[in-house]
């Protein structure tokens, strides 16, 4: 799950690795181990949860490489999490070992495990009373292992629906008597293709998601729902509340719901002569995608709302890919690199030396590919090529770990021509990524610039996940 948000998955033997900053590590594999997989969750990369929860269940194919799903070597073996991210099979038949001739395979991996026919997986978003089963997330890899090369099996796993939260605050003097909360408008059943990680929605099921309502205490409730993306709903698409014998809608048409992307309103239920006010307001999208919308106002006297002057969206995000080394052995720097998520934008190096960036796009071991900053070197980011005029609130969001012992702020940021004030927080590890947000963007810029310093860089710093969000004013 990568925006960053992230799982990373990494092939083991049942023997113990040595850590590994930099480069993959190359050993000798049995042939008649089991393969099994040790993971990493990013903060907020499940709507449910940052951790996995002993047990869950997660389907495993092992292809040949650059193979189909059709030719799987292993198909749909259930594997079982632990607490701290092991999955191991969940029983001898489940079991996937390399093929014996040392040929090359890949892993395409998911979770939920459920049943897959024809490679589908059947989606079904209108229970949400056990949201586990239904946080659907998608692993892919083109990456080649063998039972002679032991490396990381590159499996970033990514949301492929959408979370939705209402952070709900109650006065003290407001009883919520048969209170609910509904989605309506929106299609609840699809399916998803494993073999070339595609949702489609089954239309004409539209009969409304209830979400999930749980009381905090201290006059604060929670309501979640995990729902099918949409690249713009339908007219009838709105939230539904009902309190006591009332009901409050705020439209949502026209709006969308990207996949990978986790919608949180914080609103606020007050009082009025005895009669409840809803007020909705500040829409964000946390670690996935962080979405920002405006005020929605709830008259219950009048019957009708609000709208909101503005529709979160996403306004960039990069990965960096899936990078190899060069034929030289080298990690191609920035003015070489040419598989950047987002081909249309251009991606400068300021600070080049003989035409040479010494920034430049890798991997290591652990971490899949990041921008990679040099200790004791000059060398920059620049991203050109955004159009956000007509965006407010903007927020910019990325990851950073360092080499060494170091502090996220050495790494300077500049949105437009504004040097950004990046919080000082010292690493709690090395190469351990870390996650810093930045609001208060100026309105307008076209470019965002990374920035090293020879005189402050002492560490060698990663930076990857970078996303712009922002409302779009309607």
């Amino acid at each position: 799950m990568k925006i960053k948000n992230l799982i990373y998955l990494t092939a083991i033997a049942s023997i113990i690795l040595s850590s590994c900053t930099n480069e993959d590590d190359h050993q000798e594999l049995p042939t008649n181990l089991a393969i099994s997989f040790s993971t990493t969750i990013a903060s907020n990369t499940r709507a449910t949860g940052s951790t996995w929860t002993e047990g869950d269940k997660v389907g495993v194919f092992m292809i040949p490489q650059g193979g189909t799903l059709d030719a799987a070597l292993a198909s749909n073996k259930k594997y079982s999490a632990s607490a701290t991210g092991e999955l191991t099979y969940d029983s001898e038949d489940q079991a996937i070992y390399f093929p014996s001739d040392g040929s090359k395979v890949d892993f395409v991996t998911y979770y939920p495990y459920t049943t897959v026919a024809n490679n589908q997986i059947a989606v079904n978003v209108t229970d949400q009373t056990s949201q586990e089963s239904i946080d659907l997330m998608y692993a892919p890899t083109k990456s080649g292992f063998s039972n002679t090369t032991l490396g990381k099996v590159n499996l970033n796993f990514t949301h492929q629906l959408t979370h939705m939260v209402l952070n709900i605050t109650k006065a003290s003097n407001v009883s919520l008597d048969n209170f609910g909360v509904k989605l309506l408008g929106t299609e609840t059943k699809a399916t998803f293709d494993l073999a070339t990680g595609t949702l489609n929605v089954t239309s004409g099921n539209t009969s409304g998601i209830a979400y999930k309502v749980v009381d905090k205490g201290n006059n604060q409730l929670q309501a979640e729902a995990i729902v099918l993306p949409s690249t713009k709903l339908g007219d009838d698409a709105a939230i539904e509340f009902t309190i006591g014998s009332q009901t409050f809608k705020q439209s949502l048409a026209g709006s969308s719901l990207n996949s990978a992307s986790d919608y949180s309103y914080n609103v606020n239920i007050s009082d009025n002569d005895g009669k409840p006010v809803v007020v909705i307001g500040q829409a964000t999208i946390t670690d996935w995608i962080t979405v920002l919308g405006d005020d929605i106002n709830i008259d219950p006297e009048s019957g009708t709302t609000d709208p909101t002057t503005g529709v979160g969206e996403t306004i960039f995000t990069e990965t960096f890919g899936t990078v190899e080394k060069k034929d030289n052995g080298y990690w191609p720097a920035i003015n070489e690199f040419t598989g950047w998520d987002n081909s249309t934008f251009t991606f400068t190096d300021n600070y080049l030396t003989s035409d040479y960036s010494t920034a430049s796009v890798r991997s290591t071991s652990t971490m899949d590919s990041h921008v990679w900053f040099a200790a004791g070197k000059d060398a920059g980011l620049q991203i050109s090529g955004f159009n956000t005029t007509g965006y407010t609130n903007m927020k910019l969001s990325y990851s950073i770990a360092a080499n060494a012992a170091g502090n996220q702020n050495t790494i300077q940021v500049k949105c437009g021509d504004m040097t950004m004030t990046v919080p000082s927080l010292e690493f709690s590890g090395i190469n351990t990524y870390q996650t810093v947000e930045l609001s208060n963007l100026p309105e307008g810029i076209t470019s965002i610039e990374f920035i090293s310093s020879a005189s402050t860089n002492t560490a060698g710093y990663r930076i990857d996940n970078v996303t712009l969000v922002g409302t779009k004013i309607i």
